[in-house]
């Protein structure tokens, strides 16, 4: 898909989107969407913000928050769901995360969750977060990758093709794989249902140590 299909399809599932991801998202995500909040600190950027499932879980120590998605209607649905009050009230704008329209080194935060899997170029996402990231900053991804468990990631290969048509969804990427190959330096890592969902904290690819 490309960022027109990808944008309409989300447009169309926003009204919905938070009932339909509820369905099975505690007995999947579990406690990682409040773990991925409690990594956030001082000024930070969401990228795929979505419906804004994440932003009843920033904390007192986020400062300013800027959250964007590639979706006019999942941006309406965070405005209408009353979500956008933390932190003073975050800032929302439409945004392609592969052009990601801050100045570099914006923020101290910079997050993304289940996202990477519909972005069509991820190294170009990742590049983008590396970018906006202060070089002391960190990164925070909350995301579903293939599996190490070899069954689980032979299922998710052969479904992948159908959630690629139908949402642009890919289920088999090695994203923290490719979060490393782009010298991002991996600071904790939790793993979920065999290795398929994973909270990463990094560092960008400029900072030392």
């Amino acid at each position: 898909m490309d960022l027109r299909q990808i944008g309409a399809v989300y447009d169309r599932r926003a009204a919905t989107y938070d009932r339909t991801v509820g369905r099975g998202e505690r007995w999947l995500v579990g406690d990682l969407r409040e773990a991925f909040g409690a990594a956030l600190r001082g000024r930070v950027l969401e990228v795929a913000v979505g419906s804004g499932l994440n932003l009843p879980y920033y904390p007192a120590t986020v400062t300013e928050a800027v959250g964007v998605d590639l979706s006019h209607g999942m941006l309406r649905q965070v405005r209408s769901a009353g979500r956008a009050d933390v932190a003073g009230g975050v800032h929302l704008a439409r945004m392609d995360a592969q052009r990601l329209a801050f100045r570099d080194a914006s923020f101290d935060t910079v997050a993304l969750s289940l996202a990477l899997c519909t972005v069509p170029d991820p190294v170009a996402a990742l590049r983008e977060v590396a970018r906006v990231c202060r070089p002391d900053g960190r990164v925070v991804l909350l995301e579903h990758v293939r599996s190490p468990v070899a069954p689980v990631a032979w299922l998710q290969q052969g479904l992948s093709p159908l959630q690629e048509r139908l949402i642009g969804c890919h289920l088999a990427r090695e994203t923290v794989a490719t979060l490393v190959a782009e010298g991002f330096s991996v600071v904790s890592e939790r793993q979920r249902r065999l290795g398929v969902f994973r909270l990463v904290v990094a560092r960008p690819p400029t900072a030392s140590g």
